[in-house]
């Protein structure tokens, strides 16, 4: 197979899992937890996912390898899917949620960065591997709900233990990056703040994706008091993950010409309209149109990063790179944003989504930046 197939299949295994993640709450909720209990486990889970997703990083960029890292970290996020089956009450629950955030924390950073370096050698374009995930996401999810809906949430930590073990068994056959093991270095993450470029990626990154929280989080429900059906709901979602596939699978030439400065313009402008829009409660056909926008929102902004992290970060540092551009540009600003959305949800509804186009929209500031920093067309994600 060639080094894009194997890539892709990983990231399809991957992806898969983290479909079936969303549903561990119903899981969560027939084993007698109550809501405030989810809530604990959920954070517990994602809080460790940010802090240990860079020490994942750095050891990969340690041994100038990261294949056998994807490989340790899948290997035990399937055993402890399996353990899932066997614990009760909480405390095990949120042992084994912690445990497995950790583990996990390694995979999309890792993964990420393998593929884009790939790419800088010429063996794969990292658009068309990437949009294999989406893809993938989106029919585990709608198989996924499909199937629990007859057989029961029972299945969900099995499911799981599945998509993990098979991204395990296919991390064994990833091509591997010329990547030269990096120097030791008590603070090699600290040090990659010095990159200008580094900084403008987080930056971005933490307004723009952060500002999708609300959407994560509350747009279902805010569609469905307006009387959206669910059936309507799975629709919209899923259209905005097609526009997305449609970005990364066909979108080179326009990624190469935007390139990290007008990705990005493209992406806060797109937020501003996005959730504005959506604040308003407008009718369907309206919100058909408008969650098309996902392809800006959400992958004009990551392909925005994965450019300037793969062209202005040296190679051997470039898994500490992408695992703390992870924890800084998604995990931690969604989380945090998804407490305010909350707060803002409880009290003023659906105009929380002003809120997200104020904070996708602030980005803007960083635009001239980051045309500074990259002052010639954007090559870093084409083969």
């Amino acid at each position: 197979m060639s080094a894009a197939t194997r890539v892709a299949a990983f990231l399809g295994a991957y992806f898969a899992a983290n479909a079936i993640n969303a549903f561990m709450p119903l899981w969560f909720a027939d084993r007698g937890l109550s809501a405030s209990a989810i809530g604990q486990v959920l954070g517990a889970a994602a809080l460790l996912r940010v802090l240990a997703g860079p020490g994942w990083g750095n050891v990969a960029d340690r041994i100038g390898q990261r294949r056998p890292v994807l490989f340790f970290a899948a290997f035990t996020a399937a055993g402890l899917g399996v353990s899932y089956a066997a614990a009760t009450g909480l405390l095990p629950l949120l042992l084994i949620a912690a445990a497995q955030g950790i583990a996990s924390s390694a995979i999309n950073p890792l993964a990420d960065s393998l593929a884009l370096a790939l790419a800088r050698e010429g063996r794969i374009e990292y658009g068309p591997v990437r949009a294999v995930g989406s893809a993938t996401f989106m029919v585990a999810t709608a198989v996924a709900g499909w199937l629990l809906n007859r057989v029961g949430s029972w299945l969900v930590p099995w499911l799981l233990a599945a998509g993990y073990g098979a991204s395990a068994v296919l991390s064994v056959f990833l091509p591997e990056a010329a990547t030269p093991p990096a120097a030791p270095h008590a603070f090699a993450g600290l040090m990659l703040f010095r990159n200008r470029a580094f900084r403008l990626a987080v930056g971005c990154t933490a307004l723009i994706q952060g500002a999708h929280a609300a959407y994560y989080g509350f747009a279902a429900l805010f569609w469905r008091s307006q009387g959206v059906s669910d059936t309507v709901i799975g629709l919209l979602i899923a259209e905005g993950i097609i526009a997305e596939i449609l970005l990364f699978a066909r979108g080179r030439r326009l990624v190469e010409w935007l390139g990290p400065a007008g990705l990005t313009a493209c992406a806060a402008g797109a937020s501003v309209v996005r959730w504005t829009v959506t604040a308003m409660a407008p009718p369907v056909p309206v919100l058909a149109v408008v969650q098309l926008v996902h392809a800006a929102t959400f992958a004009m902004q990551h392909l925005s990063a994965m450019l300037l992290l793969s062209r202005f970060v040296p190679a051997e540092r470039a898994a500490t790179a992408q695992a703390l551009h992870a924890a800084l540009g998604y995990g931690a600003p969604t989380g945090l944003m998804m407490l305010l959305s909350g707060w803002l949800y409880a009290r003023y509804g659906g105009l929380l989504f002003l809120a997200m186009a104020v904070t996708g929209g602030a980005a803007f500031v960083f635009v001239a930046p980051l045309a500074r920093v990259t002052n010639r067309p954007a090559r870093g994600l084409a083969s």
